[in-house]
């Protein structure tokens, strides 16, 4: 019994295999009549065909939208690393700017000290001009203690005059008198100053844009996040994977209605293959349903077995009671015979 039990399971797994391939071919052959068609004119299940069409329409709209989000994020990166280096070098640029300004203003500070120096320039940095001579005149002072004030802090002392180097810059830019600085030093910076300016704004302007490019990304990425888009298409793969077999599986089970001499070679060659696999399950299922009723023979011969043990064991109580039945008519003749005799002797 239990090698009956083994070839129906392993039959049943031969069946399961073989339906996956009719299904594939099913497949195949859809794939092949909504390329090339049936060589039929009749319109074979309107029905199914259009379901064909709808998850195919399903599926590449689905690709399609993991592609583009696919690259949106390969963007989104792009531009990510863009933003970092154009910040990178805007803030080179700008460490440049400031150390042309410094410079700039130093010199510039020297120069309103010269007597040809312009009188615009001598104007607009007497504030700076007179800050110097009242710090050098406190540091040459004969008070001790104004002298300890100006000398300490040398290191904020620096930052001081650096600042008031950019700031005596600023100023001259604004009142536009950059090029009262009569120095060739001066007129090398004031040029590369100009050069660095103009790429300095080039570069917020990419940034910008850049920047712009990067949240407009991010909030349509809230949206369709990848995983979702991937579950959308394995679920539209799905669908239409199983409208191409069930139009593939009526276009089989129908061929009478629409083969004909003009089909072509390929999907006879499929229909072929479809047959042979069909026959083949019908004939497993058939060799299942024998070892089926084999099994079944075999339990009702187990209960007729069973049954004719429980006759043999019934006859063999029955012979018992016959005899005990015997044994008491017996003992009641021998009694009845007693009764007579002593019936007899009483007369």
């Amino acid at each position: 019994m239990q090698n009956v039990l083994s070839e129906i399971e392993a039959a049943e797994k031969r069946i399961e295999s073989s339906y996956q391939d009719l299904r594939n071919f099913a497949f195949s052959l859809c794939d092949s009549v909504m390329k090339t068609g049936t060589g039929s004119g009749i319109i074979i299940a309107p029905t199914l065909r259009s379901a064909v069409t709808s998850a195919l329409a399903e599926r590449t709209s689905a690709e399609e939208a993991l592609k583009s989000r696919c690259s949106d994020i390969d963007t989104l990166e792009s531009s990510k690393g863009r933003v970092t280096d154009l910040k990178g070098r805007l803030e080179q640029t700008d460490s440049r700017i400031r150390e042309i300004k410094r410079v700039f203003g130093a010199i510039a500070l020297e120069r309103a000290e010269a007597e040809d120096a312009d009188d615009r320039l001598k104007a607009a940095l007497r504030p700076y001009t007179d800050q110097l001579k009242l710090r050098a005149e406190k540091k040459n002072s004969s008070n001790v203690f104004i002298r300890f004030s100006a000398g300490v802090g040398d290191a904020v002392l620096k930052g001081r005059r650096e600042r008031e180097f950019v700031s005596a810059f600023d100023t001259l830019e604004k009142e536009r008198l950059l090029r009262t600085v009569r120095s060739p030093r001066a007129e090398a910076l004031l040029q590369e100053y100009q050069k660095l300016r103009k790429k300095e704004d080039s570069i917020r302007k990419r940034l910008k844009r850049r920047e712009s490019e990067v949240e407009s990304l991010e909030i349509n990425g809230q949206e369709d996040s990848i995983r979702a888009l991937e579950e959308r298409l394995r679920d539209a793969g799905n669908n239409y994977e199983e409208a191409c077999i069930n139009y593939g599986l009526f276009l089989f089970d129908n061929g009478q209605k629409w083969i004909n001499e003009k089909t072509s070679d390929q999907v006879l060659d499929m229909i072929s293959q479809m047959l042979q696999t069909q026959r083949y399950i019908d004939t497993q299922q058939e060799f299942i349903k024998k070892c089926r009723a084999h099994l079944v023979q075999d339990d009702y011969q187990a209960i007729i077995s069973e049954n004719e043990k429980k006759i043999a064991s019934l006859r063999k109580e029955i012979g018992r009671i016959e005899q005990q039945i015997a044994d008491i008519e017996n003992e009641n003749t021998l009694i009845r015979a007693r009764i007579r005799k002593l019936g007899a002797e009483d007369e």
